[in-house]
């Protein structure tokens, strides 16, 4: 994981086409599904995408204000983290093993929100959204905190 990885796409888009090509337009690839759902809504509110396999990731999308923001050194040690925290949260857990699987931690900050989405214990999906536009939080934040 010391190497900087660069978002490989500049839209969500293409990261579409891409994993299309990878998997096939009639299979049920479920990171597809999840970049064809976030580009359906408002794209423009996404920042980062990406997917880790243990500590191996690739970095899909990453929206051009926050590549020309970070260098790439920058950028790594984010998704770097990002990774570390997805790993550090069991996907079982005997403490709440009566509400069945952890499906996903958000983090919630002034700026972004941040979502994590395991597969199993060493791999999942990851995702960065502007905080600003998100009503659950805004609610959350309103009312609670």
């Amino acid at each position: 994981m010391d190497e900087p990885h660069d978002a490989e796409h500049e839209t969500l888009s293409e990261v579409e086409a891409d994993l299309t090509d990878d998997f096939g337009d009639d299979g049920d690839d479920p990171l597809r599904q999840f970049v064809r759902g976030l580009r359906e809504t408002d794209d423009a509110d996404v920042r980062a995408v990406g997917q880790y396999d243990g500590e191996e990731y690739e970095l899909l999308y990453l929206r051009s204000d926050l590549e020309s923001r970070f260098d790439a050194d920058a950028r790594a040690n984010r998704v770097k983290n990002l990774v570390m925290k997805a790993l550090g949260e069991p996907v079982t857990d005997p403490v709440f093993e009566d509400y069945g699987e952890l499906n996903a931690v958000v983090r919630w900050f002034d700026e972004a929100v941040i979502a994590i989405y395991p597969d199993d214990e060493w791999s999942g999906v990851f995702a960065t959204f502007d905080r600003t536009s998100s009503p659950l939080v805004d609610l959350a934040l309103k009312h609670l905190l």
